[in-house]
């Protein structure tokens, strides 16, 4: 398994490790169902879900627990925050998530679908949890990515992270964890995955 693994805007290092071969195995029966190919890209979301895009659509490939980590230069790798970084730290961790959008007016956040290839859903997380607990989290997600919204990406231990453009380039900054704020109800599979 291998990650291209973000150095600064003009280094990217691929980084691999051996570790996981249960999750190789079901990316890969994933893939074989579809395609008849194995390997190639998978995401895992917050809850844990394995999702493997296919010409098709998204194929759920089960539920994977286990830390993925990578070592890079003798140091390690993972989607979880180190101890001490604070929201508005930059983002060393891996740039792989799931894209969500913070709506402009900072009090929202959604993703889309897209159940046809003329259609765009975009369901937001008020109508889940409603609007007071949607703009909690969309106003302390804010805070830090700034006024005007934007796309947003959480990955699979549940950390934020946003893409930041400023005089040195395209980083990534902490957003922080999402702790016990409301979120989005685990996605029925397949095919809603955004």
């Amino acid at each position: 398994m291998h990650l291209q693994y973000s150095i600064s805007n003009r280094i990217r290092e691929l980084l691999t490790t051996s570790a996981h071969p249960k999750l190789v195995d079901m990316v890969n029966a994933a893939k074989r169902e579809i395609t008849g190919l194995e390997g190639g890209a998978f995401y895992i979301n917050e809850f844990k879900q394995v999702i493997v895009p296919t010409p098709q659509g998204y194929l759920y490939a089960g539920e994977y627990h286990k830390e993925l980590r990578f070592d890079f230069d003798g140091t390690t790798i993972g989607p979880s925050a180190p101890d001490g970084l604070r929201p508005g730290d930059e983002w060393k961790g891996p740039h792989v998530g799931i894209p969500y959008v913070l709506t402009a007016a900072c009090d929202d956040v959604y993703y889309k679908q897209h159940p046809t290839p003329k259609r765009e859903v975009r369901v937001h997380l008020s109508d889940d949890v409603g609007a007071a607990a949607a703009t909690k989290l969309a106003k302390r997600l804010a805070k830090v990515k700034g006024t005007g919204g934007g796309r947003i990406y959480i990955n699979e231990e549940c950390e934020f992270f946003a893409p930041i453009n400023d005089s040195s380039g395209l980083r990534y900054e902490y957003l922080g964890h999402l702790d016990n704020d409301s979120w989005f109800s685990q996605w029925e599979m397949p095919g809603d995955a955004p």
